[in-house]
């Protein structure tokens, strides 16, 4: 299922072209996937949780270990020229890889890489696996269930990329 945001604009809007790209082909590799969006870095007492925006103020946690899900973060540094912002943009797949054969975590990549190679290959600058690597994007301690790296039948990764988004309203 992708959880769109409404009307999205700047950094969402892309977000929202690239939800629209790999759910139906994460779909009918795995069956039920929810594709986010953005999520946010929410301060909890002495750690950062990754939260999504789930209307009237609240926010829920999306790193349990249940299903397969994509969501995005974003950099905190972009840089901005003329209205125009370039930005890294994470996004982070949780795959759960059910297979009695043998562990399917390149099919898990090559999907992904295949679905954004018609529009987003270009932008992308990087592959990283597994929860540290994660933990070092929301610079904080990972809390719940996935406190262990990558351990069957999850996988976890992250397709970095560079892209550019616009400010402006109505400047596409």
């Amino acid at each position: 299922m992708i959880h769109p945001k409404t009307d999205p604009v700047g950094i969402d809007k892309v977000i929202d072209r690239i939800q629209n790209i790999v759910h139906d082909p994460l779909e009918t590799a795995w069956g039920n996937v929810d594709v986010y969006g953005r999520v946010y870095r929410i301060q909890k007492q002495e750690r950062v949780e990754l939260q999504r925006y789930a209307g009237n103020g609240n926010y829920k946690p999306v790193l349990f270990s249940e299903g397969n899900k994509v969501f995005f973060v974003q950099g905190t540094s972009p840089d901005v020229v003329s209205g125009t912002a370039t930005n890294d943009l994470w996004m982070v797949v949780i795959a759960k890889l059910d297979s009695d054969e043998f562990r399917k975590d390149e099919e898990a990549h090559e999907l992904i890489m295949t679905s954004l190679s018609t529009n987003f290959l270009s932008k992308v600058i990087g592959f990283e696996y597994g929860m540290e690597n994660l933990k070092r994007v929301v610079e904080d301690s990972i809390q719940g269930n996935f406190k262990y790296s990558d351990i069957h039948p999850y996988h976890v990764f992250m397709v970095k990329m560079n892209i550019e988004y616009s400010l402006i309203k109505n400047n596409c």
